[in-house]
């Protein structure tokens, strides 16, 4: 074989490398999944949500066509609506410090009801205190393949009633940390579990351990299927099921992640109205 030739075929042997190192580098990944009041999926009923994954960059499309992008490496929010072609864009702390405000005004206003009309509210939001029995997570024996991911099955239940089941996919957090930052996810997570902590406005403990419950399921996985039965811990009288439906591989365009010409920058409270 001639220098030539073996040069020739060093060249095309690294061009090879170069591209599909390149189409891995833009790869994509993409997850649908439904979303359906009650236990089990009703196809009137279901709303879809779409999220795109690429290069530490999250794009969620909602069902009603306004989107979110998350930059976990600008540690950045952008809120999108399409129908009023206007944007927001906030930071993680400011998102922190906005809620936090929220809830301060909440609480002081429920300081200042009387029982007879907190305890109207709470039943109003489905928060009665409800049992008094702890909640058990366990992992169940069976398993599940959903969306082509296999899934292992938990429960939490409460006395002999239960109150969510879970499926989940390591492997499938596994792909998706191929996009994602670990680091920097596991940073925004925590962000968004002390957000949705300040939910529980009423100091239900048992709501409390809920939390801290599936916040244990997240970090062993995606959660690929859920099952929310009407509890007022759930703050929910028909329940809710959520599933994963689609996993793709796909290139996405970084314009994905662009906001489109022409639409208005305009304060985050504003842009929900």
């Amino acid at each position: 074989m001639s220098i030539r030739t073996k040069v020739n075929r060093i060249l095309f042997a690294a061009a090879i490398a170069i591209v599909f190192t390149c189409s891995q580098a833009v790869a994509g990944l993409v997850i649908e999944r439904i979303y359906s009041p009650g236990t089990k999926p009703d196809k009137t009923k279901a709303t879809r949500m779409i999220t795109y994954f690429k290069a530490n960059k999250v794009k969620t499309l909602e069902p009603d066509g306004s989107y979110s992008i998350v930059d976990l490496r600008n540690e950045t929010m952008t809120l999108v609506n399409p129908q009023k072609k206007e944007y927001s864009v906030t930071t993680l702390n400011e998102m922190l410090n906005q809620m936090q405000r929220g809830m301060n005004k909440l609480k002081a206003h429920l300081e200042g009801l009387s029982p007879e009309q907190r305890a109207m509210l709470e039943k109003m939001m489905g928060m009665s205190q409800g049992s008094k029995k702890g909640l058990s997570l366990k992992k169940l024996p069976d398993k599940q393949r959903i969306a082509g991911y296999e899934a292992e099955h938990f429960i939490i239940t409460q006395g002999n009633k239960r109150v969510a089941e879970y499926w989940i996919s390591k492997q499938l957090r596994d792909k998706i940390l191929r996009e994602l930052d670990k680091d920097k996810i596991d940073k925004f997570e925590k962000a968004m579990s002390k957000i949705s902590n300040q939910l529980n406005i009423f100091g239900n403990s048992s709501m409390s351990e809920l939390m801290e419950m599936e916040e244990r399921l997240q970090k062993k996985g995606e959660i690929v299927k859920q099952i929310h039965y009407p509890s007022s811990l759930n703050m929910n009288t028909q329940g809710s099921y959520q599933e994963v439906v689609s996993v793709r591989e796909e290139t996405i365009p970084d314009s994905a992640f662009q906001i489109p010409k022409g639409y208005k920058k305009v304060r985050l409270a504003a842009s929900k109205q």
